[in-house]
């Protein structure tokens, strides 16, 4: 897994030699070179448009050493990106002479398409000769000291997630610093040794037709937690991203100098999917090579190919939210850690997301196709529960402190007593919580009222979510 060669940058778009590309890569490549002038051909690909009636079909979405240019002759367009099947007549267009003097032309060879149909790839992802273990040993190889979750937890970052429950896909971290020698920036460097620079970024392809744009769907972006947080940067740890960009993978890294966050709500740290901290008997060994930038790099390439899915989803929820609630309760924390500004926050949208989140990266790790609630619960105990523990002792100070005061719900003020009402109502026969629709029929209050009382209780801690528009109390009444 590992070369002794000199480090270098290795570029995505700059692949040239077929050493660089999957075989599936090099056999579609040699496809499109075999399409000939005036023969019948049929073609498939991924299409990108360049103009009205042309687009370039393009054998992967990676892949912009071949591409064919078509010009459309049938009524209907084909959507961008869609993978399709083109068939016509192959020819060259545009013929110019090389120069004035030369009896040698050249030209543009087109596809004239008369007949396209919408197709499914064929592509099986390719099997490689390496595992997860040898890629995640290779990626942090010149990092002592680390605990092996947190090579798993930096790994996960490099084959991210797709995208799940409308938001973008990836792993986010924070990494807070125990050795006071700025070592988290030191290990976000490593791993952008074995991810090319311009992995995420827009790839413009030139024609004499116009041009088109590629774009990876996976991109690695790094940040200062120390520094105020920029609306992208809060975007991307929230998965947020345009609605033509939540197919995409970002995976965003935090580096701090501290060895914790000021506080528990600090963003970095309540957004992360995982924050944690770099041991302080960590350190960078130099004199070890880095990894080999072109085993790493396929490696990512095949496990993004993957697209893993949860069963189950509100069987696997609830068995999160049972476990955060149980860490809650065996470590005597206030409950209001359950709730929006809390560490362990159960809303189906905050902590459970994020373990769903590591759960899809470790099936992808693993070759798993559907991670059921038995992986899910697997993953939460040697991952999640694992790094709050780790945590636990070296942030006691902070997790130990009531968030709230520890309030009795009795005291708190007289407008929300009715929705606490009718959610201890439905908790105390055995269901999982008050659906947002049964509290806005049993309230005293007008629905439009009542769904604002239901905000502010979030806002306030009193109650959380732990399933879509389903809520649950912090803590029972005394």
């Amino acid at each position: 897994m590992s070369s002794s060669s000199k480090y270098f940058n290795l570029k995505l778009w700059q692949r040239e030699s077929g050493a660089l590309w999957l075989p599936f890569e090099h056999e579609r490549i040699n496809e499109y070179a075999g399409v000939k002038a005036n023969q019948k051909a049929s073609v498939s690909g991924y299409v990108k448009w360049i103009s009205t009636a042309v687009f370039a079909l393009v054998p992967t979405l990676f892949s912009n050493q071949a591409h064919i240019v078509c010009v459309n002759y049938t009524e209907t367009n084909p959507s961008e990106n869609a993978y399709i099947t083109a068939s016509g007549l192959a020819k060259f267009e545009r013929i110019q002479k090389t120069s004035e003097d030369s009896r040698r032309f050249k030209g543009d060879l087109v596809l004239e398409v008369y007949d396209w149909i919408n197709t499914k790839s064929t592509l099986e992802i390719p099997k490689l000769p390496f595992s997860y273990r040898e890629f995640k040993s290779g990626l942090t190889s010149r990092v002592e000291g680390l605990e092996p979750k947190i090579r798993d937890f930096l790994a996960f970052t490099a084959i991210s997630t797709p995208a799940f429950l409308e938001k973008s896909g990836g792993i986010n971290l924070t990494l807070y610093d125990s050795t006071k020698s700025g070592l988290p920036l030191k290990v976000v460097r490593e791993i952008k040794k074995a991810i090319p620079q311009d992995m995420g970024s827009i790839h413009k392809v030139e024609t004499r037709f116009g041009r088109f744009a590629l774009r990876y769907k996976y991109g690695f972006v790094s940040e200062d937690a120390d520094k105020p947080l920029s609306r992208v940067t809060e975007n991307l740890l929230a998965h947020k991203g345009l609605a033509s960009e939540r197919e995409c993978e970002v995976s965003l890294s935090m580096f701090s100098r501290n060895c914790k966050p000021l506080s528990l709500e600090d963003l970095p740290c309540s957004l992360s999917d995982a924050p944690t901290v770099i041991p302080e008997d960590a350190c960078i060994n130099r004199l070890r090579p880095v990894i080999d930038q072109f085993d790493a790099l396929k490696f990512m390439i095949v496990n993004h190919m993957k697209n893993p899915v949860i069963e189950d989803l509100p069987v696997s929820e609830a068995k999160i939210v049972d476990g955060l609630e149980k860490l809650v309760e065996s470590y005597g924390l206030d409950p209001a850690h359950l709730a929006k500004h809390g560490f362990l926050n159960a809303s189906y949208n905050s902590k459970p997301s994020s373990v769903l989140r590591v759960c899809l990266a470790y099936a992808r790790a693993n070759d798993i196709n559907t991670a059921n609630p038995q992986i899910v619960t697997k993953v939460f105990d040697e991952f999640f529960k694992w790094n709050f523990e780790y945590l636990y002792d070296i942030w006691a100070d902070l997790l130990v402190n009531p968030i709230s005061g520890k309030k009795n719900l009795a005291s708190l003020n007289v407008k929300y007593r009715d929705i606490i009402r009718i959610i201890r109502k439905y908790h105390s026969t055995g269901e999982v919580g008050a659906k947002k629709s049964d509290i806005t029929r049993e309230a005293k209050t007008k629905p439009q009222e009542t769904e604002q009382l239901i905000k502010e209780c979030l806002n306030e801690g009193i109650i959380y979510e732990p399933l879509f528009e389903v809520y649950r109390l912090t803590r029972e009444l005394a």
